[in-house]
């Protein structure tokens, strides 16, 4: 009995040392991979704040831009203006010129200080018009005070925009569905075919003030429809990517832009679609690259690329955000809603609180109808009320100019 129970013993130590071994190893893998767990998590913290730190770099670049441009015209000019998004405007180099493109009103304007010599005006005016047509957005950009003053800006604390290299890796995952005969990031502010109508139509209006010459051009009637045909083919192609409606697509355009290529707004956001590099751009380029990053406006100022990525928000808006709201026709409305106005506005609306999921619950006990009304009736704010009527009204306009094509 002895000799069996001095082996149990044995077997019982030798069970334990193994446990005990086990357990060690257990605890050094576990604190092992904690260790490794925060690290990874001190990392994405540096990424993240380093992320933020960028973006404010950006956007304190381009309203410091702005601000010292401005302060530069407001010397010469009583009625200062820059560009926005319905309204492009460009200063000659001594800031005695401006001309200004009113993609809403149909209108350009060309406006000399101290001019003297009516004809000579007049001959300034032709080639400012000729020039719309004949210099490409990008050229435009490239000669832009702001844009320039902004990237010595950035450039200046090492502050690098990711625009050109995600350019590139979005243009290798294009997939070449249409072929079109001119690359959009080539086309001009306005196209010829627009230009010529004005200079072979109806004389412009010269009005003489006590400090200026203000020639005036009417665009035609069908300068928007001819607007959007010009970017009919990416709207097309994103559409049927991400199964939107065009008709969408264009009214959001329309609205936002009035397909003016150079579009801007002070926040700042940028081209057709007005797209906001620190909000919507954050998430569009999450969904392309599968990390927050800034897309520059060399890159938003390209109307494919501009295109792309707002329909990319438009899909994320109502397959990400609203995905659990059932009604097609809900979400949509609460997509364009939110395009202006952030989802979390759209869901307090809905629900009384930013919580998405308590919006889709609400959403998904009245009809399409209703959460229509609720919105147009109670959101935050009057523009975003006006916003989605617009975008709605214009949706239905674009889908009855769109049979048949």
């Amino acid at each position: 009995m002895d000799s069996k129970f001095k082996i149990l013993l044995k077997i019982s130590a030798l069970a334990c040392l193994t446990l005990s071994l086990n357990s060690l190893a257990q605890t050094s893998d576990e604190a092992e991979f904690e260790a490794f767990l925060k690290n990874r998590q001190s990392e994405f913290s540096q990424y993240e704040q380093q992320q933020k730190q960028e973006f404010e770099a950006f956007v304190s670049a381009w309203h410091d831009a702005q601000s010292a441009y401005l302060k530069q015209v407001t010397q010469k000019w009583q009625d200062p203006s820059l560009p926005s998004s319905k309204v492009w405007v460009k200063y000659s180099d001594d800031l005695n010129k401006r001309t200004s493109v009113n993609f809403e009103s149909g209108e350009v304007v060309v406006e000399l200080l101290n001019s003297q010599n009516d004809e000579q005006a007049a001959e300034y005016a032709k080639q400012q018009l000729n020039e719309l047509s004949q210099v490409t957005v990008d050229k435009t950009l490239a000669n832009d005070p702001v844009y320039i003053a902004a990237n010595n800006t950035i450039n200046s604390k090492s502050f690098a925009s990711t625009g050109k290299p995600l350019n590139r890796k979005i243009e290798q995952s294009k997939s070449p569905t249409t072929t079109q005969p001119k690359k959009i990031a080539e086309q001009t502010v306005l196209s010829t075919e627009i230009v010529k109508e004005v200079l072979t139509g109806k004389a412009p209006i010269i009005t003489k003030q006590k400090d200026r010459v203000t020639i005036s051009y009417k665009l035609p009637g069908n300068t928007l429809s001819n607007q959007a045909k010009r970017y009919l083919p990416e709207v097309q192609q994103q559409a049927k990517r991400y199964k939107l409606d065009p008709a969408l697509l264009l009214a959001i355009i329309h609205t936002e832009s009035s397909f003016n290529p150079l579009a801007r707004s002070p926040i700042p956001a940028f081209g057709l679609m007005q797209i906001v590099p620190t909000s919507a751009g954050k998430d569009v380029s999450n969904f392309l690259q599968g990390k927050p990053l800034l897309l520059s406006p060399e890159y938003l100022f390209q109307a494919d690329n501009n295109v792309e990525a707002g329909s990319t928000y438009v899909h994320i808006l109502s397959n990400r955000y609203f995905k659990n709201v059932r009604n097609e026709q809900s979400r949509i409305y609460m997509s364009i809603a939110a395009y202006n106005t952030g989802p979390g506005n759209v869901a307090k609306t809905l629900s009384g609180s930013k919580s998405l999921n308590q919006a889709s619950i609400a959403a998904n006990s009245m009809s399409a109808d209703k959460v229509y009304t609720l919105m147009v009736n109670n959101l935050p704010a009057q523009e975003t009320r006006n916003y989605l009527q617009k975008v709605v009204k214009r949706t239905a306009y674009y889908q009855d100019q769109l049979k048949g094509i």
